[in-house]
């Protein structure tokens, strides 16, 4: 047995190389602590609440439509854009217009969550608001990115950011955090 341990490799210094170990320290975890970050259960339940708000709008505006174009005197289909508008006023105003205004849709809102730029912590402009939306149906569309996008949230280990999240740079956090119960002090009487 050789009791000697292997040889390191250090550069010369003269050559214009630092000093030191061939191999750095691996960095430090970079991001927001993990307590901050929206779990995926509550990104879940906000997914899931604003479909049943938007399946609820469309509901009531077609069958409105509906009512009128049976009952009504309409000649022509002219009532059905209407349901048209409302859909796309939906794709394009409801999430992205929520997402830059107050930091997330409703179901986001509700489920204390609020999604911020990666990068400092900002609120999202619009456009980039926008295009997490976009990325996001577009995805939907391509059978497995349909599955992979929801599913990166659950590899991403450090930030939970989603596939769409990581096309424009988004993150979701927490909006507020729970205060931890701090117990009341023992007292005791006086008399005793």
């Amino acid at each position: 047995m050789n009791a000697t341990p292997p040889p390191r490799h250090i550069p010369p210094s003269g050559s214009g190389l630092p000093a030191g170990p061939a191999y750095p320290a691996a960095p430090a975890p970079q991001g927001p602590a993990p307590r901050i970050l929206g779990n995926r259960g509550l990104r879940l339940l906000a997914l899931l609440i604003d479909v049943v708000l938007a399946v609820g709008v469309l509901f009531l505006v077609t069958t409105g439509v509906g009512l009128v174009v049976t009952f009504g005197d309409s000649k022509d289909n002219s009532p059905f854009y209407l349901g048209v508008l409302v859909a796309l006023a939906l794709l394009f105003l409801y999430s992205p217009l929520l997402t830059a205004r107050c930091g997330g849709t409703l179901g986001k809102l509700l489920c204390g969550l609020s999604v911020v730029r990666l990068a400092d912590g900002s609120p999202l402009s619009y456009g980039a608001a926008l295009g997490r939306h976009l990325a996001h149906l577009g995805m939907r569309l391509v059978p497995v990115l349909g599955l992979l996008d929801p599913l990166a949230c659950c590899w991403d280990r450090t930030l939970r950011q989603c596939l769409h999240d990581k096309v424009v740079g988004s993150l979701v956090i927490r909006r507020s955090m729970r205060p931890t119960p701090v117990p009341a002090p023992v007292t005791r009487p006086a008399g005793s």
